[in-house]
């Protein structure tokens, strides 16, 4: 029997944050079904967290870049502290070609954008910051590679207008989306702004909603296939073998002798 508290249906029921959303929405529903169990089976082996702490602290002119670069060596060792060095680093790079001149704005902003009914795609933007009299949410990515294809950058960018640029503090702003992908062992900036990318029509939106909802209900019975098959299949006990196996005198698993 599927035990369907698992921590990996827990994780398919969670509707992933607009950048893995989009990563894992394809035309095609095998394709999609197959990428959303990989998702909600995966786990992740390196956290940037610490990282976007300290990229923060640079774009808001709170560190420098020498101390930003100390800070990343200063982290504890763990499994994610040699990728956290990298991607601070080279975000350094990119901030000192940069030059950013910007102010806190928001405190922990977070939007969303709906799929469903209760259903809502969270949009965190890494920091909201105001730079020349306009608020601008930065994304940053830790990402060694850009895994999104036109039609996933289009998806992408069409979450971010409807949830952030749809409100009215932001109807006038731009959006700064920084990846650092890995190349030849050097990661070099790849930076994205509003109107970059054709957004998805309403009809467009409103079929990939449709077929991600379908993938996400189908995803479940492969799930719970997989975990059926790693669960052991343990033999039930012959009680009567084991009842011939007790000496005289002894009580009996259905009761004492008489």
């Amino acid at each position: 029997m599927t035990d369907f508290s698992h921590a990996v249906f827990k994780k398919l029921d969670r509707i992933p944050a607009a950048p893995n959303f989009a990563r894992y929405n394809f035309n095609e529903l095998a394709k999609m079904t197959k990428a959303y169990v990989q998702f909600a089976k995966g786990m992740p082996t390196v956290s940037y967290k610490d990282g976007m702490l300290i990229i923060k602290d640079i774009v808001l002119g709170l560190s420098d870049i020498p101390q930003a670069r100390k800070a990343a060596r200063l982290r504890p060792p763990s499994p994610s502290r040699e990728a956290v060095i990298g991607f601070v680093d080279a975000f350094c790079c990119y901030a000192f070609s940069r030059q950013y001149q910007a102010t806190p704005a928001y405190s922990d902003f977070q939007a969303s954008f709906q799929i469903g009914r209760d259903l809502w795609v969270p949009v965190r933007p890494t920091l909201v910051a105001r730079e020349n009299g306009q608020l601008k949410p930065i994304f940053v990515f830790g990402w060694k590679s850009v895994p999104l294809d036109t039609f996933q950058r289009r998806l992408l960018m069409t979450i971010l207008d409807d949830a952030i640029f749809s409100l009215t503090d932001f109807q006038n702003s731009d959006a700064e989306i920084v990846f650092l992908p890995e190349s030849d062992g050097f990661r070099t900036p790849e930076v994205w702004h509003r109107g970059d990318y054709k957004l998805l029509s309403d009809t467009e939106m409103n079929n990939q909603i449709e077929l991600f909802l379908t993938a996400r209900n189908d995803a479940r019975p492969i799930i719970a296939d997989w975990l059926n098959a790693r669960t052991p299949n343990v033999q039930p006990t012959d009680v009567r073998e084991d009842a011939r196996q007790i000496p005289l005198g002894v009580d009996s698993p259905t009761g004492p002798k008489t």
